[in-house]
């Protein structure tokens, strides 16, 4: 089986019918550390963005679901640099980080993009995927 992307895992969860069976697929892709880290900078009040908040500016890539140019799966260890407290960030400009926020969605597909926007607007909204559910799901995961 492939590796779902993270916007299917996003839309399997929410059409769960169950709060047991979404916590349970919420593990089963615990897997993955892009997804977690998704959860963390959508749910964790702890997490800050170094970014300007509302919409990006961006060149919207148009490949299907997966087939982008990168995905979050191989991208996620540059969200260092987005957020509040990591070195990586704290010692970048704002407009280099920008460039490399900008750089960083165009590379992904069209959905990967704009669910990663989201989250780092605290704006990510999927049917039944809450901070009590995810809390449940990862009781360390989310300091705040």
């Amino acid at each position: 089986m492939a590796k779902p992307t993270i916007p299917e895992i996003f839309e399997k969860a929410s059409g769960l019918k169950t709060k047991k069976a979404k916590i349970a697929y919420l593990k089963e892709m615990g897997q993955y550390p892009a997804f977690k880290d998704i959860l963390r900078i959508n749910f964790d009040d702890d997490i800050v963005p170094l970014l300007p908040s509302g919409e990006t500016p961006y060149r919207k890539d148009d490949a299907p679901e997966g087939m982008g140019y990168q995905t979050l799966h191989r991208e996620y260890k540059r969200f260092t640099y987005f957020f509040k407290g990591s070195p990586n960030a704290e010692n970048l400009s704002p407009i280099k980080r920008e460039s490399m926020w900008i750089d960083l969605l165009e590379s992904l597909s069209g959905g990967e993009s704009e669910l990663l926007a989201k989250a780092k607007d605290k704006r990510l909204k999927y049917k039944g995927i809450t901070k009590a559910l995810v809390k449940e799901a990862f009781p360390n995961l989310i300091v705040k």
